[in-house]
């Protein structure tokens, strides 16, 4: 074994070498190692600058590699050294695992496998040598620009800094913890409240951290304690550090912070009450100071359903609404939102319509002065802060959504009108429909209200400009994706001879070479694709055209002082003031796009203007909260 790998199995410190190979934990035949239960009481030996990173990892994770994403992100972050350590709570008094290896861009801390994640994180610190570290378990995601922020969050008074971690679903799994009585276990603060409300909460002091995943000097990095229950573990950590070096910690929002695995469960042992204990006859008042920022209060602490007799019951604080926010929701200046919609949380959905749709009209209700928070397919329920939300309102797509228990129910069909059923328009409060014909029709069928409320853009993004030179020479535009099947207004266009050029998933193999010239345009690119192109495309799905439905590309488009061609829509020639045209055959899509735009640069400008202004989300916001107003005005009589 190799003499920097015998000290980490003896816990005696050493500079780390580097690695010349990748690991390979089955790589040598080395005898398994027995469980590590010790617990290294070895100091850091902190430099002048630079920060290393520990990142601990599950056993099982460690042979799977998935510590391996923590690393490069780290790596790419600029750290000094990172170094793996790896534990396993549920390892038993005769488990053995085969060595902890060094890597290429890592060192291992030691070669055998703590019995604890604290016994993980004391075996690595006297491997530290940067000024700060940053120790993130491997189940935490953390983007590379990530680390620099929970560095710079480091201060004078803000000893640890603590990144707000989501769950999958994009809502909070925790922003920092909080210490309902003394000792008793934390509780995570904003545990299952929508991302947006963390984010108030930059620079706010907390309790303690009870995630994985914080930032703090090398210096006063203190000695880990002994405990399975991880939590325990990482709260005793963060806030000893914090004491030891008079300062407190601070929550630090950095937008996808993600839990990829479960940490949820607590194994109760002694080591974990005697941890707890260091709290005895300690008070915190951070949970009033941190939900205060939005207008919340504290709840009276409960515990978890969830728990058995070997298990720790898991304090929850729940935020309830505060004399300030009771007041403006009393007169109905201040509503709360949610908005839900179809698309998946995270990156999955960042290039589904409904997220930019949803985020366009969230910012035109916020400066009607409405607080909103818009929640993705996993999160329409949400068991710990839905009984906040005033207003549940639904961009209906493709997904029929569970109503809200107790807010004012609003559904807004903007797509796929053949998807809903009279049951569904029944359970909500107030309805809109982005189809006049199909809502005028459907009223009458149902006897249910449905006033038309069409789609929208945002003036601010989509307005007139000069062409943009990335475009130069752009003729006839379409963007949008298929499956695997040639839309009819690009298979016309084709048809037709137009100099095409095609933006969207799906077109492999389906037009002529040259046409397709990627896979997606950034939202905020279109503007500028718009502006430059002579002409643009647009279609519709049949029972969107067949009711009324117009695309959403038809307002941003037309707005951004665009011509436009598109498959007939009832109602959509008198509405854009001559910059959308319809055609019906091959013939007429190619006179269309020879003939081109006869209005001059002025008349584009003042008419993409009017359309920006008259069909603005801030124009719909106000109908829906007018709308919504007068429901909850009329059922409190």
């Amino acid at each position: 074994m190799a003499r920097a790998g015998l000290r980490r199995l003896l816990g005696r410190p050493g500079s780390p070498e580097p690695a010349t190979s990748a690991p390979d934990p089955t790589d040598g035949g080395e005898t398994s190692l027995p469980v590590d239960t010790s617990l290294v009481t070895d100091a850091p030996r902190p430099g002048d600058g630079g920060f290393d990173v520990v990142v601990t990892v599950a056993e099982s994770a460690y042979r799977d590699g998935a510590y391996l994403a923590a690393v490069a992100a780290a790596r790419a972050a600029g750290a000094a050294s990172v170094v793996v350590s790896a534990y396993d709570v549920h390892a038993g008094p005769t488990s053995v695992y085969p060595a902890v290896v060094d890597g290429d861009d890592h060192v291992a801390a030691r070669a055998t496998v703590a019995a604890t994640w604290g016994g993980a994180v004391a075996a690595a610190r006297p491997l530290l040598t940067s000024a700060s570290v940053v120790v993130q378990d491997a189940s935490v995601t953390v983007p590379v620009d990530g680390y620099g922020r929970l560095l710079r969050a480091l201060g004078q008074e803000a000893r640890v800094a603590l990144a707000v971690v989501r769950t999958g679903d994009d809502v909070v799994a925790s922003a920092g913890a909080v210490l309902p009585r003394a000792t008793a276990p934390v509780a995570s603060l904003l545990r299952g409240h929508p991302a947006e409300d963390a984010e108030v909460l930059d620079g706010v002091a907390v309790f303690a951290a009870d995630e994985p995943c914080f930032a703090t000097r090398t210096a006063d990095l203190a000695a880990p304690v002994r405990t399975v229950d991880t939590r325990t573990a990482v709260a005793r950590l963060t806030r000893d550090t914090a004491d030891g070096a008079d300062g407190d910690c601070v929550v630090v929002p950095l937008g996808r912070v993600y839990r990829t695995t479960a940490l949820r469960e607590r194994r109760y042992d002694t080591d974990a009450a005697d941890a707890l204990l260091a709290w005895g006859g300690r008070t915190d008042d951070t949970a009033t100071a941190a939900l205060g920022r939005l207008g919340f209060v504290p709840g009276v602490p409960s515990a978890d359903q969830v728990g058995a007799p070997v298990a720790l019951r898991e304090p929850i604080v729940r935020a309830e609404r505060g004399p300030g926010r009771l007041t403006l929701l009393d007169r109905g200046e201040r509503l709360r939102w949610s908005i839900r919609i179809a698309a998946h949380p995270g990156p999955r959905g960042d290039d589904w319509g409904d997220t930019f749709f949803a985020r366009d009209l969230a910012a035109a209700l916020r400066s009607l002065g409405q607080e909103v928070v818009i929640d993705h397919r996993e999160s329409h329920v949400r068991p710990f802060s839905e009984h906040l939300d005033d207003v549940a309102l639904t961009l209906r797509g493709l997904d029929d959504t569970p109503v809200h228990p107790s807010a004012t129910n609003v559904l807004w069909v903007i797509s796929h009108p053949d998807l809903l059923t009279p049951a569904e328009l029944a359970r909500y409060d107030l309805r809109f429909a982005a189809g006049p014909a199909w809502a005028s029709r459907t009223a009458s069928s149902t006897g249910l209200p449905i006033a038309p409320l069409l789609q929208a853009t945002d003036p601010a993004r989509f307005h007139p400009g000069s062409q943009d030179p990335a475009y130069a020479g752009l003729d006839t535009a379409f963007v949008g994706k298929t499956r695997a099947v040639f839309r009819p207004v690009v298979r016309d266009a084709v048809a037709a001879g137009a100099d095409m050029a095609v933006w969207g998933e799906g077109w492999e193999g389906l037009l002529p070479e040259g046409v397709h010239r990627g896979v997606f345009v950034p939202n905020d690119e279109l503007p500028a694709l718009y502006r430059s192109a002579r002409v643009v495309l647009n279609d519709h799905w049949d029972d969107m055209a067949r009711d009324g439905f117009l695309s959403n590309r038809l307002f941003d488009a037309a707005a951004s002082g665009a011509l436009v061609v598109t498959d007939p829509v009832p109602g959509v020639d008198e509405l854009f003031h001559g910059a959308v045209r319809t055609y019906d055959s091959v013939e007429a899509l190619q006179a269309l796009v020879a003939g081109g735009e006869a209005a001059t640069d002025e008349q584009r400008r003042v008419r993409g203007e009017r359309i920006g202004a008259e069909h603005s989300f801030a124009r719909r916001a106000a109908v829906l909260l007018d709308a919504v107003r007068s429901a909850r005005a009329a059922s409190a009589r």
